[in-house]
């Protein structure tokens, strides 16, 4: 019985100890990372304001190859507009060009 006293609380205390640590743990977590691309800025900038372009390298776009997709107005231009209607992976929604800032991030 003194055993099983000792593991039981051994138990408890490790529990206790991580319960405790993750108390005191960050709650928010950021993860950055990087890529060269060996073109000019503004051949990059060019490419990436097209929003269809991101066919090209989105997950989302692989995880549904079949999402019903909509767009109005002239893609890289302010007020185009890009719908999409996926799997329940990828979902509903729907992004905007608000603004362009030619050149810039």
């Amino acid at each position: 019985m003194k055993v099983l006293k000792i593991i039981g609380l051994t138990l408890l205390g490790i529990v206790a100890i991580a319960l405790l640590a993750a108390a005191f743990m960050r709650k928010e977590y950021l993860i950055e990372r990087e890529i060269t691309i060996n073109k000019p800025k503004q051949e990059v900038f060019n490419y990436i304001k097209m929003i269809k372009n991101q066919d090209n390298f989105s997950k989302w776009n692989k995880a549904d190859p079949a999402m019903k997709k909509e767009f109005s107005g002239t893609d890289g231009t302010v007020g185009f507009i890009y719908k999409w209607d996926g799997n329940d992976e990828v979902g509903t929604g729907e992004q905007e060009i608000t603004k362009i800032s030619d050149g810039e991030r």
